[in-house]
């Protein structure tokens, strides 16, 4: 847990940082908020991707039509909510996401499901601390007494609070009827009673990568999006659709010098939408089909679904897209990037976070999370080290685990190891990224503040690193430097209970056999299926497996004339998944 008596931090740092890091820091972060909706940089200047059919999992091609019939949507999907007089679309945008999703993608519910906006719309301005205690000191308050249902936000904000798993839970648990008096909320609605967790988000250029858009609504339902709307005669229209006969609303606005306040969820399109069915006529066919959260009658309505022109002048870059699993998917989420704001990490191609094994006897790392909300199409290299020996060196541990790929779109991305990796209570492991691209950065916390807000974060020692230099520099040092205004680096390990645990070795003696040889012996170990040996040249070096064995003594060949450190640990199978005990202590044999 963080050093609770360490400073906490605030307010931004408007110069660039010595490590030139969160670019974003000198970005606008805060926009005027109008009508319920804050701006948020992520929304503007999104990277572009290669466009590519390939992540259709149920259809070969996108097809001109989708979704387009109200009849489709409420078949499967739910009914329209109401935000009422709250500035909360962005908390209704996000949970329609999730709704749509655990629909759609995760399969594991139906159109009943109806999750709680007024809880999301909560936490996300009164955060709290994660059971684990990794996000201690990081927290996005409101200023000048101001309520947290007139805030407003944004699928930003949204992003970031269920990244930590604060929600989602059931709207009977957190009705938004109880708005008007909900002024607080216990801790245990944050974490202890989720049904589903936000792992993946993608953020999607909606103006030069429409087809991707396309793809990943098909895939997970439907996409929030930022607009500025009008919903006065100015720039709402109406018409009979061709394709069902019915009467229609339709929205186009013309304009792009109005700021966005409100998101939606886009849920379906048609490219030959006529131009001739909006108000003021856009420049072509073609137009999403949206749901609002202004009525709780799902009907065709400016208020429900309407269609928004393909050429809208008012619509953000950013069609956000979340993937949400079961609450059930992992038992930890080790982190420690529980601030608002994040900004892209420049000039650093190496980083990594150091966890401590808290929860169980023994646990199983089994997948990480990187997040790049400004790139794309990044390839990287993940490996993870553990029994860490140098709490100031991520890479003093054993190598546990490597992975290597390209990430899609900007965003955050959870990427599963290839084998899960055991590591026992108490013992330090460390997640270590490589970027394999010229000027792409992971996300790094950092401190805002205007009139209205304040983002805080924290790091403490032996959590984030960079590598710089030849050698590894603890961002809290970076911090400290210049107040407190950085956080931690947004990296997550996520870990189950293994269920079973093994006990150490003891009693490892060690002695020359031979002029080239050493044999080493230890204890039996009760329930262990065999032995794992490793060997360092330092006490405190970096350990490498050199043999298994079933027996309790091995003779190892060697030529070294120096000293040289050897450590044993028991394992044992379970479910063909490999669960090991701690080290004995190091024994050393000198030349």
């Amino acid at each position: 847990m963080k050093n609770k008596t360490r400073r906490l931090a605030a307010f931004l740092l408007s110069a660039a940082v010595v490590i030139t890091a969160v670019p974003g820091m000198q970005e606008r972060v805060y926009a005027q908020k109008t009508g319920g909706y804050t701006e948020s940089p992520k929304s503007e200047n999104v990277p572009v991707v290669q466009e590519t059919k390939s992540r259709l999992k149920k259809a070969e091609a996108v097809p001109s039509a989708y979704m387009n019939k109200l009849s489709e949507l409420t078949i499967r999907y739910p009914g329209v909510r109401d935000q009422g007089k709250y500035d909360t679309c962005w908390a209704f945008s996000a949970i329609g996401l999730a709704e749509f999703d655990l629909i759609a993608d995760n399969q594991t519910a139906d159109k009943s499901i109806d999750l709680s906006e007024l809880q999301l719309a909560y936490f996300t301005y009164n955060n709290v601390e994660d059971p684990l205690g990794g996000t201690f000191g990081d927290s996005l308050n409101i200023m000048n007494h101001k309520n947290y249902l007139t805030m407003g936000g944004n699928l930003d904000f949204a992003s970031r609070t269920l990244l930590q798993w604060e929600g989602v839970t059931d709207e009977n648990r957190v009705p938004y009827a109880l708005a008007p008096t909900t002024t607080t909320l216990a801790k245990s609605y944050a974490f202890d009673q989720d049904v589903a967790h936000l792992q993946n988000v993608y953020i999607i250029n909606i103006h030069k990568n429409a087809t991707q858009v396309k793809c990943e609504i098909m895939q997970h339902g439907s996409a929030g999006l930022g607009l500025y709307m009008d919903g006065t005669a100015n720039y709402v229209g109406s018409a009979v659709y061709a394709e069902t006969g019915e009467n229609v609303a339709t929205y186009y606005c013309p304009t792009s010098s109005v700021a966005s306040n409100h998101a939606v969820n886009i849920v379906g399109w048609d490219d030959n939408f006529p131009a001739s069915s909006f108000k003021n006529k856009p420049a072509g066919d073609g137009a999403w089909l949206c749901r609002n959260s202004w009525s709780d009658k799902t009907e065709n309505n400016i208020n429900s679904y309407f269609w928004l022109s393909y050429y809208d002048k008012s619509i953000e870059d950013a069609a956000w897209i979340f993937d949400f699993e079961s609450a059930d998917n992992y038992d930890y989420n080790y982190q420690y990037d529980g601030g608002a704001d994040v900004g892209k990490l420049r000039g650093i191609s190496t980083s990594a976070n150091i966890f401590r094994a808290k929860k169980a006897d023994n646990e199983l790392v089994k997948a990480v999370s990187i997040s790049l909300s400004k790139d794309a199409n990044v390839p990287y290299t993940i490996r993870v080290y553990t029994n860490l020996t140098n709490l100031h060196n991520p890479k003093s541990g054993i190598l546990a685990a490597k992975v290597s790929g390209t990430t899609t779109y900007a965003g955050t991305h959870t990427i599963r190891l290839n084998k899960a990796v055991s590591v026992p209570q108490g013992t330090y492991y460390a997640v270590v990224v490589e970027l394999q691209k010229s000027g792409v950065g992971l996300d790094m916390e950092y401190a805002v503040s205007d009139s209205s807000l304040t983002s805080r974060v924290y790091c403490d020692y032996n959590q984030s690193f960079l590598y710089r230099g030849g050698s590894w520099e603890d961002v809290a040092d970076v911090s400290t430097s210049y107040g407190g205004r950085i956080g931690n680096i947004c990296i997550k390990a996520y870990a189950d209970n293994a269920g079973t645990s093994i006990g150490a070795v003891e009693n490892i003696k060690a002695v020359r056999c031979a002029k080239n040889a050493v044999r080493i012996s230890w204890g039996k170990t009760a329930g262990a299926k065999g032995y794992e040996i490793y060997q360092a040249s330092s006490k405190n070096g970096t350990y490498k497996k050199i043999a298994a064995t079933t027996s309790t003594k091995y003779k190892i060949k060697t030529t070294s004339k120096k000293s040289v450190y050897y450590k044993v640990r028991a394992y044992k199978t379970t479910q063909g998944i490999r669960i090991c005990g701690n080290f004995s202590g190091s024994v050393a044999v000198k030349r």
